[in-house]
């Protein structure tokens, strides 16, 4: 081989490397594998507890679960359910409610001596009237005859959260749009055994939060939120961006910036510290209170690649970190303490209940 020949090798060769070694534009770089999340099981020495999505053949929804064996539920209806866990693992239900129409039932409390829930449902003209009913319990917690408590609820606010109504201060506690032609919130209570119905204005937006406390909401919210006591009246601000929408607790505060390519979740004190980033992109909340358990922010992802099924996180704030708790999810909704979320459909269909205080 002449030294031409030997020059015209070597130069094939060097191109070969230097082709192999720079990325193309037709041939991109091999993209690094996402990083793991680690889950809850993982985490923490911790299961949930299953229930059956059926009982007695009766299509069920979590409303509150009051013990591993007990919850109330609502069915398609708007009725209010009692649900028992049975030994064998099956459920059995009570009917407490049958409102007749949607939405029915839309909040529920209890104590360990009683329940007390409210029903919403159009009236004759269209205007939908609403009703305190309560059910003392007996000593295996289930329900006796429920009687009605008071008609005199006003135009009930009911945005999902576990404090819509409270047992607190010997009394039942809730929240209405006063019918003026201001804005004007009305914080409402009864006595645990009925009588005189009591109401406080709130001037603007209001929503609950864990006794005693009302947190502003909807544009009152943007840019700088408030939380005021409704014993005392004492209030506290809550300094924020002027785009940044913000949900309060008692304890911690979800500000949500919204951008084209979705969204940013951060959570901080009222007082504005340990403010941190817990989601962005299409990541929303699945309570509407914040901070679970003064800990926890359950978060729900729609997976493109997984059709309809919901991939659920658990931010912990102690920690700084998510935690995955299921990659493949139905539906999914939260209590003050508990997070739970379905798997299957039909017959097939499972709650999966965790306990967020076995993790705090």
């Amino acid at each position: 081989m002449d030294n031409a020949q030997r020059f015209a090798l070597a130069g094939t060769a060097v191109l070969a490397l230097a082709w192999l070694a720079w990325p193309s534009p037709d041939r991109p770089e091999t993209a690094a594998a996402p990083v793991a999340v680690p889950t809850v099981w993982e985490r923490w020495d911790a299961e949930p507890v299953d229930w059956p999505g059926t009982a007695d053949g009766r299509a069920w929804t979590p409303l509150k679960i009051l013990d591993d064996d007990q919850a109330l539920a609502t069915d398609g209806a708007g009725s209010l359910l009692y649900v028992e866990l049975g030994e064998a693992g099956d459920a059995a239900a009570t009917v407490l409610a049958e409102p007749g129409t949607v939405p029915g039932v839309v909040a529920a409390a209890a104590t360990d001596e009683r329940l007390a829930w409210l029903t919403s449902v159009p009236d004759a003209q269209g205007r939908v009237a609403s009703e305190l009913w309560t059910a003392p319990r007996g000593a295996d917690g289930e329900p006796g005859e429920a009687v009605l408590l008071t008609a005199d609820t006003g135009d009930v606010i009911a945005s999902g959260s576990a404090y819509d109504l409270q047992f607190a201060a010997e009394g039942l506690h809730w929240l209405a749009t006063a019918r003026s032609e201001t804005l004007v919130t009305e914080h409402r209570s009864v006595p645990v055994e009925g009588g005189e119905v009591t109401v406080t204005g709130h001037r603007g937006a209001w929503q609950a939060a864990a006794w005693p406390w009302l947190a502003s909401a909807g544009s009152d919210s943007l840019g700088g939120a408030q939380l005021v006591r409704t014993d005392t009246g004492a209030g506290v601000k809550v300094f924020s961006g002027s785009e940044e929408l913000t949900l309060c607790s008692a304890t911690w505060c979800r500000l949500i910036v919204n951008a084209e390519d979705g969204a940013r979740t951060d959570l901080v004190r009222p007082d504005g510290t340990g403010r941190v980033t817990v989601a962005e992109g299409f990541t929303s909340a699945v309570s509407p209170d914040v901070g679970l358990v003064d800990r926890f922010e359950p978060l729900a992802e729609r997976a493109v690649a997984a059709g309809d099924a919901t991939e659920v996180t658990l931010f912990d704030l102690e920690a700084g970190e998510a935690f995955l708790v299921a990659s493949s999810a139905g539906r999914a909704g939260a209590d003050a303490r508990r997070l739970w979320w379905s798997t299957g459909t039909g017959e097939l269909l499972v709650w999966h209940v965790l306990d967020l205080t076995d993790l705090a």
